[in-house]
């Protein structure tokens, strides 16, 4: 009697539980039924590839020709080179150098901060530097004065010296009755000593009557008066 309860009690459902089992037999016999009306593989049509194919022979075809033209201008090039003698190329090669180095020239005696350096190895420090010489100088007489601005070497000189031209006619000259002793003392071609020699025989004899009276003073040679001449003036 207790094994009859026992299963009954297993195999007896409440009003809830044979609605559940219902829907899953119902979910049941509706996937057998698909399964046997539906059929296990859907016929889709092919694609088209044609389309593709032309394109992509088109591209194949357009670099293939792309790589020939190449091929063939690497072939003309390197038969141009065979037949030019070497000489001639280089004196080509270094005319060349030589014409894009000789495209400008900048007026030193005139030329602002800018113009100096366009310059070849001329920054806005050493632009600075020579613009503080050209002021103190009066204005350069010629290229080679540059050697005299601090830090100018011969190897940074030759580099800009065919790109650079002087203007004697814009030196300014200073006048020998006029100047005061703190200011002719700055300029580079007259040392303390001298720019004192100068003083005093200006006071002792008043005044310059000619630039030639220099050659009066002690410690002025034919080379001292040579350098400072063209830098001094009597009168207007």
């Amino acid at each position: 009697m207790k094994k009859a309860a026992m299963i009954r009690d297993y195999l007896s459902f409440n009003r809830t539980e044979l609605r559940g089992v219902f829907v899953l037999f119902s979910i049941l016999v509706g996937l057998i039924l698909a399964h046997a009306f539906i059929p296990s593989e859907i016929c889709r049509q092919p694609i088209d590839f044609t389309s593709f194919e032309k394109e992509t022979k088109a591209f194949e075809c357009a670099w293939q020709k792309a790589r020939e033209e190449e091929s063939q201008m690497k072939k003309n090039k390197y038969l141009s080179k065979m037949q030019v003698p070497a000489f001639y190329q280089q004196d080509s090669l270094k005319h060349r150098k030589t014409e894009s180095l000789i495209t400008f020239t900048v007026e030193i005696n005139a030329a602002d901060s800018f113009d100096l350096q366009r310059l070849r190895g001329i920054g806005p420090g050493f632009a600075r530097r020579i613009i503080a010489y050209r002021q103190r100088l009066g204005g350069f007489l010629y290229k080679k004065q540059l050697l005299e601005v601090w830090g100018m070497d011969t190897i940074r000189y030759a580099l800009i010296e065919k790109n650079i031209i002087v203007a004697m006619d814009s030196v300014k000259k200073v006048d020998l009755n006029q100047i005061a002793f703190k200011e002719l003392l700055r300029h580079p071609y007259f040392s303390f000593e001298l720019t004192k020699s100068i003083m005093q025989y200006r006071q002792k004899v008043r005044q310059f009557k000619t630039v030639e009276e220099l050659r009066n003073i002690q410690g002025v040679n034919d080379s001292v008066f040579g350098r400072i001449f063209p830098y001094v003036r009597v009168g207007p």
